[in-house]
């Protein structure tokens, strides 16, 4: 199976917002990667999930970003991704959205060996990308 798992942002904030359509698939792909594979992310997610958290409940998004924090490999970009990133975007045009080529540069670079991500535009090169749907009918 998978060794190595990039989690886009969107599958994340699917985890802890119950009102979002994947949130269930997302949860559960989520669980079984904690037991079975690395996760890692992006560092801008802990902002975005903040953000997006705190006006519904600011103890209970810092908990889960504590339980996030303990599960997953956060890992940090620099400018050296940043340059990456654009230069991807400038010469393919499949890398239309910044966040989500930043997203595959990270994956890449931490040798992910899948990206899990809600988003049918991801657009990635070397590394297979299944939906948490469709994650979890692998995992049955």
């Amino acid at each position: 199976m998978y060794k190595k798992v990039f989690l886009d942002a969107n599958v994340i904030l699917d985890c802890f917002d119950t009102d979002r359509p994947h949130h269930a698939n997302s949860y559960k792909v989520y669980e079984y990667l904690i037991i079975n594979s690395q996760i890692f992310t992006s560092c801008d997610i802990i902002t975005t999930l903040y953000y997006v958290g705190k006006k519904v409940d600011k103890q209970n998004i810092l908990h889960n970003i504590r339980n996030i924090n303990k599960t997953v490999k956060v890992i940090e970009f620099s400018n050296k991704e940043v340059e990456e990133t654009c230069q991807l975007m400038a010469d393919d045009e499949r890398f239309a959205d910044l966040e989500d080529t930043l997203q595959f540069v990270m994956a890449k670079k931490y040798d992910c060996d899948l990206i899990i991500s809600n988003d049918k535009n991801f657009a990635s090169l070397e590394i297979p990308i299944l939906s948490s749907e469709e994650f979890c009918e692998l995992i049955g």
